[in-house]
């Protein structure tokens, strides 16, 4: 896990009431999407190997004229280089973006901070919690879900992303939330 910057814990110490206790703080892992980013590479892939076989047909009948005016070959090389840029554009965006984010599970709230905004992004109270699952992938980015939210007639769900100790974090909130039903 990467650690906590001294701005950042006195950040949550600000931000939290004097009856909240912290029982877990995390930072998410700075990995990309890596099913979106799979993807992409293998579009690359498959865009490569085209131009390797466009590049060999047009090789046989050699004129660097055919080749400079071949519209197949000039679109194959032109998409290969979009993908590479919005690799690259994706991965520094993604990092940019998660470099200031870190959870925080306290005693009657779920958090997310951002600590570049210096300020709370996301405050979930245990009772408002209706939906929670753990969400796993073969790449092993464990993110729980505790919330989803309608935006442009697109559903997105919020929660803790690509986080270490996923399972420990669940049994944490699911303690809390039994603990919640108990006083009632």
């Amino acid at each position: 896990m990467r650690k906590f910057l001294k701005t950042e814990i006195d950040l949550l110490y600000e931000e939290i009431q004097p009856e909240e206790e912290v029982l877990w703080r995390g930072k998410p892992r700075l990995i990309p999407n890596l099913s979106f980013i799979t993807t992409l590479i293998l579009i690359l892939l498959t865009d490569i190997v085209f131009i390797i076989m466009r590049y060999l047909k047009l090789n046989n009948q050699f004129d660097i004229n055919t080749i400079f005016l071949d519209w197949f070959l000039i679109s194959l090389l032109i998409s290969a280089i979009v993908i590479i840029f919005y690799l690259f554009y994706y991965s520094q965006k993604y990092y940019q973006n998660m470099i200031n984010i870190f959870y925080v599970i306290t005693s009657t709230r779920l958090l997310i901070f951002n600590s570049k905004k210096g300020k709370i992004v996301l405050s979930k109270l245990f009772p408002t919690v209706k939906l929670l699952r753990l969400k796993k992938t073969i790449f092993d980015s464990n993110t729980i879900v505790f919330d989803i939210e309608m935006i442009e007639d697109r559903m997105v769900e919020i929660g803790f992303n690509n986080i270490n100790d996923a399972d420990e974090v669940m049994d944490i909130i699911k303690h809390q939330l039994k603990h919640l039903k108990n006083k009632d």
